[in-house]
Parts: C-alpha cells; structure tokens; sequence
C-alpha cells in the first residue's frame, strides 16, 4: 500500500492520523509532524545512492541497526520529545532485540491483532513517498548501485512505531488546545450546514425563497435528503462524464468526417521515404509535418523501443541501463564500442581528468578552507556562466558544446547488434565486456524485427530509404527529466534502440531471415537511425557513412524535410508557452525552443504529455493530414493483414497499458497535484539520488509537476481501435491487461468498421453507434494556418497539404 499511496504536500507527512493515538485526535503538536523530519534524515541517510559526501556508518548491517546506533550514540542531539529515545535504544540494543519482535511488541501495546493492519497501514502511510521507496528497493535490489544496502520495510516500521509512541506521549503530556471561542455546538453546525445545502438548492432549481418559507419540516427534510444524494462526489462524476463526452464527440466528429474525405481520394503512390516513428503524441504534430511538405513520405507509429528490449552501455556511460518498458526484464545487452582505439584512448584520459577535477572542486568547496579558495578562484567564472545559462542560454550552449567537441570529441562507434555465430546466449549483467556476451543471435533479430515491421504493417511496398527516430528531452536543471524521455525506454531516451534497429534490419543475415518469414526487404532499401530532442526540437541521424551513394539524394531529401519540419514543429508548440509571443516565424521558434532546452532557471522547458487524450489504433491512410493538435498516440496497425488478431493482441497488450498509464499519471497529477502530482517543482530538492522533495526534510514526492500539467485536460484516454466491436471483444477475453483497463473503465474504447469506418463506442458491456455531430470540421492548407495564434486546445481539421496528392 505504502509504494502505491499519493506523497505530502509540502515538507510535512502525506496524512494525519498517527500510529500512536486515536485517528481523530487533534494535539496541539501532531506525533507525526514530530517524528518525520527525524525518520526522513536517517532513512535518506541509509538509503542514500552516492549524492553523500561521508556515508552513513554501519549501513551495511540495516536500516535498524544502522539508525539504533546513531541515535543511541552518546552526546546526539535530539527534539524533546524524543529524549527517551537513546537510553531505549541502547537498551533494545543490549537485549538483542530484532525488529521484528520490537514492531510486534509496538502492535501488541497498541491494540488486539485485529486492529494490526490498519495500524501498520497508517503508520507507513505517514510517510507514503519515502515506506514506497523502502518497499521497492526492498523488491528489487538491482535498482541500486552495486554495493548498496538493501532496506527492509519491516525494520522501518519498527522504528516508525517506536518513534510514534514517544512522540505521542509527549504530545499528551504537553495537552491539546481548546476549541475556538464562539465555536458552534455539533448540533448547530449540522443544522446550519442543512439550511446552506437547502439555500445551494434552491438557488440552482430557481425557487423563490416565499416558496422555501411555506415547506412544511417533512418536505423540507426530503428535499434536503435529495440534495445530499446528489452530493458533491455525484456531482463531480457528471460533470466528469459530460466533459469526456464533449471531447469523445468532437474527436470522433473529425475522424468520421476525415476519413469520408479520404475514401474519396486517390490511393497513395509508392513512397520515397518512409518513417518509423514513436507513437508518442509529441511525434504527432513532427509527422504532420513531415507529410505536409514531403507527399512522398510516409509515417508509421510503434513503441519507442521499437520491440528491442536490451541493457544498454554508451561509450560515454559507466553503468549499463534498461531500454523497454519497465513491466519487461531484458535478455540482451548491447554496448557502443569504438572504431579507433587510440582515439578512444586519449578522449577517455581526457573526460576522466576533467572528471577529476570536477569531483575534486566539488569535494574541497564543502570543507571551510576549500570552500572560501573556491569562490575566490572558481566563483567568478561559475557566476559568469550562470548569468550566460540564464541570459543568453542558447548562445551558452552552442559555447559549451563547441568546446567539448573541440577538447573532448567522441569517437567514431558501432553497436554491438549481433553476436558472432555459434555463440549462445547469455546473462546481459555477466562478463559484458566479452564480445560473445553482447548482442542478438541471428534468429533472435528477426523474430524482433519481424514482429515489429509485422505489427506496424510495413511488411511489403518498401521506400529506398526507411528512417527509424528515436525521441528524449535534453534539459538544464531539470529534476524531472526522464519523465519527459520516452516511456517504452524505461524513461530514458531511444536513440540507441533506433541505431540498433537500423542496424540489424540492414544486415544480409537478418534480411534473409526476413525474407523467409514473409517480410521482403529489397536490397535497394537501406535503414537508417535517428533522435528526435523533444525539447529542442534538435534531429539527428546515426552511421551516415554506411548509406549507400545511390541513396544519397533520399536523404539529403528527407534531411531537408526534417529541418524545416522541426522548425513548424517548433512553433506549433510555442503557441502553448505565455513567454512565447504568439507572432514568431517558425525559425524564431525554433531558436526558441532551443533557448528554453538550454534555459539553467526554466521550469517549462516543454510539456511533455500535457495535451494527450487519444490514443488512434490504425492505419494511418485514414488520419494523414488530419490536425491532432499533439492529442493523440498513433500507432499504426493493419487489420486486413491480421484475421486471426494476433497482431491486435500483442499491440494492445502492449501499447494500451503504456499508453494509459501514461495517461492516468497526468489525469491524476492534474486532478490534484498536490497530493497525486508532486505539486510545483520549483521547491524541489533531489535528495540521496532516489527522488525529490520540498525542502530538506519533506516525504519523497510522487507523480507530476504542476509546470508539467497545468495545460492537461483529465479525461481519460479515448482509444479508437481500427477492428470491429467482435474483434475488439476477442481481444479483451485474450488479454487480461486489456480486459482489465476496460472492464474497469481506465480507458475509453471505440471501435472504428475497416470496411466502412463506422465509429461505435463501448459502453455498460456493449458497443453503441456513435452519430457524427452535424457540423463541418474546418479545413486548411496547412497545419500553420490552423493553430497560428492560438494558444488553447483545437478541435480536428483537415490539412489539405497532408493528404494524398491527386
């Protein structure tokens, strides 16, 4: 309960209620506001992950024995309440005592075993952020750095309790205030809150007050109990439910309307280009684009990891790090080796001399001496590069990039995709740094390539050149980073699973297994990778030196397509900040944008999932050039190639518990982002490399920032699956995740005919025909002329640059 549960507000504990008392007592000085900031120092102290300059003693033998210690130690400084603390401690300590019998002990002197459960429940829930993080490393040990102590959520309670009984008994000692002078009687305040319940009623139904005075006790009371049934928890869920049905009306209006006009066009040509992108809903305003100015072009959406989950080391990177979904475990590792080993070796001596003396300035400016030398010395120049970073923040970055490829330019590299023939497989955390340790067998890359060319329904009509993007957020100052990487990499950026794709799909072996799997990938094709910052707008390619001469002017098209797309995409997403003026040309956006990635004291360096609200399953013949306004996932699917489902299961299984988990995070972070979101992000503090919270002693924060949510409409994801109302059905009885997200209504589900596009939205069990609204949706040339100059959420329209050329 204690890893699921929302985080506090501010610095003190996320509930009230304490362990100790009585839930409904009210102390003039709460146990719980007591024993915190004492609780939160020693267990960020113990669970810290390197952000420590002078390690916390004896962690190696627990969280309990560990803590005892330091507070049973002669001459700690300890609040009042707690001066009871150390002598029990030393005499837990000299009876041997193990925390569980001290955490039974607690129980028993508080109640009989049946009041147990909610009393480890309340007392975990004290501090919800920081019980959660103890439960989890506690689970999964390997989430920490090697060598790190593994907690135990038992031993937290066992302290947590001890330190509850003391505070309580303080508390009592101390008394609790006396209600306020002129404070009604309970029986007053219930009949005052009757009449003001009765007044709200009558204002909305209109009734005149001579109409109230002539109620006799009887009506009077009924009319009170019907307005209490109608209470403020209904009333929310109706106003719930009608703005969810204003949005599912106007989305599933454009797309009905949308795909009328594209039935009745012409069928796409071969493509020139074809693009594999995300399905994230930030892709879908860069695709757009990309097909407005590209007809040649085609776009397909599939999970950002793109069906490659692996263990991925950097040649920058010390440590490997998971890239998938954080529900799978990878098999494979896969590192980023050198082409030039002496070029690797001068640029590694470099990086770790200035890691040196990094560490060095920062270890010395905590002492005095080192301190008052630093800010002589280095003060300045730090001070200088502070007011660059918040005055000129794009030009500072441009700097400072020019100097580290000037002094510390990477070398050239390759991934190790494949392992060489005849090796087997083998543990990714084992001797990675061997060569038969790392990789995809041949077999392995095919069934993984296979399946996501498969998935997507790019198995045939391929383009010359196929590029696969990749996408992340690259930011200065920014606690929140990884919640603005791609999802399906763990909260990490894709390129690496982009580059790797790229290069398994071009090798002759994987090829031929393709081709005996059905998937036909010409020898004229050739796969390129490529990174999308989703924060600056910044678009890179991978291994250009191994595109052929023939492909050469492909991609200096498509290169020329991304560079002005990312500058529209740019100001599509300007219009979205106050400190944007709503008159820049896309290049000032683009500039933008960059200054704002760049920015050391921006907390909006972009939205990240802000605006989603739809997830659209499908071929995306039927939603090219049909402005999104960044609203919706996209994920491609070809129901004619897949009449058993098979696809459809895995995709859904897939995407749909991504796509609304995603979702739900912002839809609960906007409901209350205070105690479900993590509030502002500004007081935040990151403490012990686990997580973040306000100010130094505060509960670990949970969820979003409120500069992350501030735009987010909280409806829940409308997911509109190309498959009839059966197939959509057979899928839900296949897959549990699914039955589960609908059953449970977490999600939205219509179902949208392949034949004729009829639109049936799912509701109490059934499938109910949805009437397109009688109104037209607006049509434009462009996606500029749609969206220039507006700031709030736009409804469907039709971009006649987008769509298939007659």
């Amino acid at each position: 309960q204690a890893a699921g549960a929302p985080a506090a507000a501010g610095d003190g504990p996320a509930t009230r209620g304490h362990a100790g008392g009585a839930a409904g007592d009210a102390p003039e000085h709460d146990p719980d506001d007591l024993v915190a900031p004492l609780l939160i120092r020693w267990v960020a102290a113990f669970l810290d992950h390197g952000q420590a300059g002078w390690p916390m003693p004896g962690r190696e033998r627990g969280l309990f024995a560990a803590t005892r210690d330091q507070l049973a130690a002669p001459g700690v400084l300890l609040p009042a309440w707690a001066a009871g603390v150390p002598s029990e401690l030393r005499a837990l300590a000299a009876r041997a005592v193990e925390p569980e019998a001290l955490a039974l002990e607690e129980l028993a002197r508080r109640g009989s075993p049946a009041s147990w459960p909610s009393l480890v429940a309340r007392a975990l829930l004290a501090l919800p952020g920081w019980a959660g993080m103890v439960a989890v490393l506690e689970a999964r040990p390997e989430l920490a750095p090697p060598g790190s102590p593994r907690p135990r959520l038992l031993e937290l309670l066992a302290l947590r309790l001890l330190l509850d009984r003391h505070a309580a008994a303080w508390a009592a000692r101390v008394g609790a205030p006396a209600p306020p002078r002129g404070a009604p009687a309970p029986g007053e305040a219930a009949a005052e809150a009757g009449a003001w319940t009765l007044f709200e009623a009558a204002q909305l139904a209109e009734l005149p007050p001579s109409r109230l005075r002539r109620w006799r006790p009887e009506e009077a009371a009924r009319a009170l109990a019907e307005a209490r049934a109608f209470d403020d928890l209904a009333r929310r869920r109706t106003w719930q439910l009608a703005y969810e049905r204003r949005h599912r009306r106007e989305l599933l209006t454009g797309l009905a309307s949308h795909r009328d006009l594209v039935a009745r066009g012409p069928a796409a040509g071969p493509p020139r280009v074809q693009a594999l992108f995300c399905i994230d809903d930030r892709e879908e305003s860069l695709r757009r684009h990309l097909e407005e100015l590209e007809p040649e072009l085609e776009t397909f959406g599939a999970a950002g990891f793109f069906g490659l989950a692996v263990r991925f080391r950097g040649v920058h990177d010390a440590e490997h790090a998971d890239l998938c979904p954080v529900v799978l475990t990878p098999e494979h590792a896969v590192e980023e080796r050198p082409l030039d080993a002496e070029h690797h070796a001068r640029w590694r001596r470099r990086r770790r001399w200035l890691g040196l003396a990094r560490a060095a300035t920062i270890g010395q400016s905590r002492h005095l001496l080192g301190g008052l030398l630093g800010a002589v010395v280095l003060g300045p120049i730090w001070a200088a590069l502070l007011v660059a970073r918040v005055f000129a923040p794009r030009a500072a970055a441009r700097a400072v990039a020019w100097l580290e490829g000037a002094l510390f330019a990477p070398p050239a590299t390759r991934l190790t995709a494949l392992r060489p023939l005849g090796r087997a497989a083998s543990a990714p955390d084992a001797d990675a740094g061997a060569e038969e340790h790392l990789g995809f067998a041949v077999e392995e890359a095919v069934e993984r390539v296979g399946r996501l060319l498969e998935d997507s329904g790019l198995t045939r009509g391929f383009a010359p050149l196929v590029a696969v993007f990749g996408h992340g957020s690259s930011s200065q100052n920014n606690p929140l980073e990884s919640a603005y990487d791609c999802g399906a990499c763990g909260g990490r950026r894709g390129w690496p699973n982009a580059r790797l794709f790229a290069a398994l799909a071009n090798h002759p072996a994987v090829r031929r297994g393709l081709a005996a799997r059905g998937i036909e990938l010409p020898p004229g094709t050739h796969v390129v990778g490529g990174y999308h910052d989703t924060a600056s707008d910044a678009v890179r390619f991978f291994d250009l030196e191994a595109v052929p001469a023939t492909h050469a002017a492909d991609l200096r098209a498509l290169q020329a397509a991304v560079e002005r797309a990312r500058a529209l995409d740019a100001h599509e997403r300007c219009r979205r900040f106050e400190g944007a003026p709503l008159d820049l040309t896309p290049a000032e956006a683009l500039r933008h944008v960059e200054a704002r990635a760049a920015h050391v004291a921006e907390p909006r360096p972009e939205y990240g999932h802000c605006t989603v609200a739809a997830c659209l399953v499908g071929r995306r013949r039927w939603t090219r050039g049909l402005f999104l306004d960044r609203r919706a996932f996209l994920v491609s699917y070809d129901p004619t190639e897949d009449p058993d489902l098979t696809r459809l299961t895995r995709l859904l299984g897939a995407v749909g518990p991504v796509g609304a988990g995603i979702s739900l995070e912002y839809y609960f972070s906007r409901v209350d982002d205070e105690r479900w979101g993590c509030g502002t992000k500004l007081p935040h503090n990151l403490t012990g490399l686990l997580g973040l919270m306000n100010g130094h002693q505060g509960d670990l924060r949970t969820g979003l920032a409120r500069e992350m949510t501030e735009l987010h409409e909280p409806v829940r994801l409308l997911t509109v699956v190309e498959a009839t109302p059966a197939a959509l059905l057979e899928v839900a009885r296949r897959s549990p995740v699914i039955a589960e997200l609908v059953g449970n209504g977490w999600i939205q589900l219509v179902s949208q005919d392949p034949t004729d596009g009829r639109l049936q939205v799912l509701e109490d069990g059934g499938f109910v025909p949805f009437e397109p609204e009688a109104r037209a949706v607006p049509a434009v040339l462009r996606s500029f002329d749609h969206h220039a100059g507006a700031r709030e959420h736009l409804p469907p329209a039709t971009v006649r640059a987008g769509l298939v050329p007659a």
